[in-house]
């Protein structure tokens, strides 16, 4: 599958789990420019309902553990941006487990 159709999926992915609208998601962008974009929205949920936001990582199923982690390290200057890289792992192997899913792969 060609990186703008997973990068189309990843879009929608993001809007429905985080509930962005979709229309305000880059698109068809490198991924580079979504990871940007969620960097920025990481940043304002997390000042305007940080609660809200630790439900939407559960939903999203990213690791308990190195959101720990990343909260609880020394250096906050980059916590946003760390987030938004495991949100993005997180989707990317969803993805890909549901295009091997559909596939009839697994």
């Amino acid at each position: 599958m060609a990186d703008k159709e997973i990068n189309s999926l990843l879009i929608q992915k993001l809007s429905k789990d985080l509930s962005l609208p979709e229309e305000s998601l880059p698109v068809n962008a490198e991924q580079e420019h979504i990871r940007k974009y969620l960097i920025e929205k990481i940043k304002e949920m997390m000042s305007q309902n940080f609660d809200r936001f630790i439900i939407n990582l559960y939903r999203i199923d990213v690791d308990e553990n190195k959101v720990h982690k990343i909260l609880h390290s020394k250096d906050k200057t980059n916590i946003p941006e760390k987030l938004a890289d495991l949100i993005i792992e997180r989707q990317l192997l969803r993805i890909k487990t549901q295009l091997m899913y559909k596939k009839g792969e697994l």
